[in-house]
């Protein structure tokens, strides 16, 4: 009798997924990307990383060719263990409020490449500054649109 109903418990065991789907929870979701904090240390550190990758890759030729650009000089030189993109959206914030840690994130995050595109004689239209900086990692899409919103009222992009 004992027999049976150990092979049935093993069977029931089984046939429902393992031991595992007993003792097992859902999986945590995701943490979401950080923010690296805006000090001026930290930005400074950014800054030097951004000018060393800029010395050794070309400027686009083409529109299309900025996105990558972008994302190897501004996104892959310093992330680390921070999102760039969650990073502008805070700097966005504390720039508002007038932190001059967060002015200095966004000159090299993304008022630099708009500079050297046009001292290049490159225009690039609204939707091709959306590939740039979302596509790279630069911003959210919420944070384009808002960016976008202030450019509107003549604020930001040139």
């Amino acid at each position: 009798m004992a027999l049976r109903l150990a092979s049935a418990l093993l069977a029931i065991t089984l046939f429902l997924g393992g031991c595992a789907l007993f003792g097992s929870k859902a999986p945590d979701a995701p943490a979401a990307p950080k923010a690296m904090p805006l000090t001026a240390e930290n930005v400074a550190q950014v800054r030097d990383a951004v000018a060393k990758a800029k010395a050794v890759q070309p400027m686009p030729q083409a529109p299309e060719a900025y996105k990558a650009y972008a994302r190897r000089v501004y996104v892959d030189s310093w992330t680390g263990p921070w999102s760039p993109a969650a990073t502008t959206d805070t700097a966005l914030a504390l720039a508002k409020a007038g932190s001059d840690p967060a002015r200095q994130y966004l000159t090299i995050m993304v008022y630099d490449i708009q500079l050297r595109s046009a001292m290049e004689g490159t225009t690039l239209s609204a939707e091709d500054w959306r590939a740039v900086y979302v596509g790279s990692g630069i911003m959210t899409e919420a944070a384009f649109c808002g960016y976008v919103a202030m450019s509107r009222a003549g604020k930001v992009i040139p």
